[in-house]
């Protein structure tokens, strides 16, 4: 009998297909530390740290979905390079991702919470001898979830849809700023969407993100910034816990299953 339960046990999940209506796999991709510490509180961490080149992935079980987490990096390049660490080691249901911006409209206010609808790539273009002409195709939208978040933490719950210019440049400039406005029609800027987004669309992730406005992206843009990050409480990670713990269980999962689960994990 024990051999009969020991061949059923490790051949189930082969054979049962796997309904994307149901997140089992989670990325969790993240800028601010203060985000993945709260996010970890939510649940529990499982074995060591995953190594991909210098990319450490940290693994956490929250009820009875596993999330891989890593951050993003500085730049776009660098959150490209995150990003695809995780995914080419780990095939995911669906990715989060929380963040600061600058604000670059006057509609957008600091410290308010906003939901990436589209990023504008703003360095995507060329130049000629009249200056750098945006691309018309330089703007991505995002692949969000087909049945996404219904029961949103109080948090993300009056969020507005925005578009994020996104490059390689921190924005501390007024003037700057009134150009990235006037080319892109952006919201806000930041460093990490261009590279985030264009990674999972390639691995046909579903992504959904949260951006919380952390300056002006003007002459102050530098210290605010700086003021923001030491102040910062991680109410980000900690939302992003709770959606995850209201996302659907796989039924077919073995990680559905509490008992399953401590005798498949490492």
């Amino acid at each position: 009998m024990k051999i009969v339960i020991a061949v059923a046990l490790f051949t189930w999940p082969l054979f049962l297909p796997c309904l994307s209506a149901h997140a089992d796999t989670v990325a969790f991709f993240y800028a601010l530390d203060k985000d993945f510490e709260t996010l970890k509180t939510g649940g529990q961490l499982i074995g060591q740290p995953l190594k991909v080149g210098s990319r450490s992935l940290v693994v956490v079980q929250i009820a009875s979905h596993r999330v891989y987490a890593v951050k993003m990096g500085s730049g776009a390049v660098e959150t490209a390079a995150s990003v695809q660490a995780l995914l080419a080691r780990v095939k995911c249901d669906e990715a989060f991702s929380v963040g600061p911006v600058g604000a670059i409209s006057d509609q957008i206010k600091t410290g308010s919470w906003y939901r990436v609808e589209s990023i504008a790539c703003y360095q995507k273009g060329s130049w000629s001898k009249n200056g750098f002409h945006f691309s018309a195709n330089a703007t991505l939208s995002l692949t969000n979830p087909p049945n996404g978040p219904t029961n949103l933490p109080e948090l993300f719950q009056n969020a507005k849809h925005i578009t994020v210019a996104s490059g390689e440049v921190f924005v501390a400039s007024d003037n700057y700023r009134a150009q990235l406005h006037d080319i892109t029609q952006a919201g806000a800027v930041d460093m990490n969407l261009f590279g985030l987004v264009t990674v999972c669309a390639d691995h046909q992730l579903p992504l959904t993100c949260w951006r919380i406005a952390s300056d002006c992206a003007d002459d102050n843009a530098s210290e605010d910034f700086r003021k923001f990050v030491a102040n910062y409480n991680g109410a980000g990670g900690k939302a992003v816990a709770e959606i995850i713990k209201r996302l659907p269980a796989n039924p077919n999962s073995p990680e559905a299953y509490p008992n399953l689960r401590k005798i498949l994990s490492p």
